[in-house]
């Protein structure tokens, strides 16, 4: 048998003042409210707990049982919600800001920040975007927010100075960006060893190893890739008109460019012979803290949960 609480309260409120009307304007509603609502409680019990007449409202023997040993427990319970919420304005949340590259969709963001909001109640999350292939930047600037962002092999292999890392939150299978006129433009998925033959996009040194990882010099035979450097910036919108105007092919994450491609002229190939792409937090070791960690350790977490490490 399941009780509602404001079955409890409008007995309780009743059985006080001994009056219908008073009961109600005391709870703000209508007495014909509170009339139903203890009826519905004496259905569940199967017995009246009330005696009315015009005159009077008097407590069943029954109802005098019922008030003796339910008043102190309901009194305890509203205690323990007010004292709930005073420990809750009292421990305020600590505030981690975390910065989502831009090449993330919404449906990895969104399970992370809710997996926060379930698993560290204490912390606030504050969301933003940053511009994705910022990881140099990120740690020349030594942020003290968490930066959480694509990379081409285990983060600390590329080098980057000054950071922690997370574990890998996910994992996403390369993809060959080119243009529709592209001699592999129509192929249903390309090897690596087969780009020898074709000029590709040189991703931007944010540290040689890190180019290096993202785009190999040599495939895994040993074929030397052509490797044009032809961007000024790391945002990935002049990779897609430099791909276009000068008929390069460029290795990127399938995750993002798959549903974010912004010219028909451009389309997506499967590449084979290379390791997936990790996602992983990164933040400066200056701003090393157990929030921080405590969030790096839940997103991998959810990561694998949501089994996004099995891509």
């Amino acid at each position: 048998m399941t009780i509602e609480p404001r079955e409890i309260e409008a007995f309780l409120t009743v059985a006080d003042e001994l009056h219908f009307g008073r009961a109600a304007a005391r709870l703000h509603l209508s007495p014909t409210r509170i009339s139903q609502t203890v009826r519905a409680l004496e259905r569940r019990i199967a017995a009246p707990l009330f005696e009315r007449s015009s005159r009077r409202v008097r407590l069943t023997p029954l109802g005098s049982q019922l008030l003796v040993e339910l008043r102190p427990a309901f009194q305890r319970l509203r205690e323990v919600l007010a004292n709930a919420q005073r420990s809750a304005v009292e421990q305020p949340q600590v505030m981690l800001r975390v910065a989502f590259a831009n090449s993330l969709l919404e449906d990895i963001i969104s399970p992370l920040v809710a997996a926060c909001a379930t698993e560290l109640p204490d912390v606030a999350i504050v969301r933003y975007a940053y511009p994705g292939m910022q990881q140099r930047q990120w740690c020349d600037q030594q942020h003290d927010d968490v930066y959480v962002s694509w990379f081409p092999a285990e983060p600390r292999a590329p080098g980057l100075p000054r950071a922690e890392f997370g574990p890998t939150i996910a994992h996403d299978p390369r993809s060959l960006l080119v243009g529709r006129d592209h001699p592999l433009a129509h192929r249903d998925r390309v090897d690596i060893e087969e780009l020898a033959d074709h000029d590709l996009l040189h991703p931007p040194t944010i540290t040689e190893q890190f180019a290096d990882a993202w785009t190999p010099p040599a495939t895994p035979a040993g074929r030397p890739l052509r490797r044009i450097p032809a961007l000024t910036s790391t945002y990935i919108e002049e990779a897609f008109q430099v791909v276009l105007g000068r008929g390069l092919a460029h290795i990127t994450i399938t995750h993002f460019s798959a549903s974010s491609i912004p010219n028909p002229d451009l389309t997506l190939i499967p590449l084979t012979g290379l390791p997936p792409f990790r996602l992983a937090s990164m933040w400066s070791a200056t701003a090393d803290s157990h929030t921080i960690r405590s969030f790096a350790q839940l997103a991998a977490r959810t990561g694998a949960r949501q089994g996004w490490l099995g891509r």
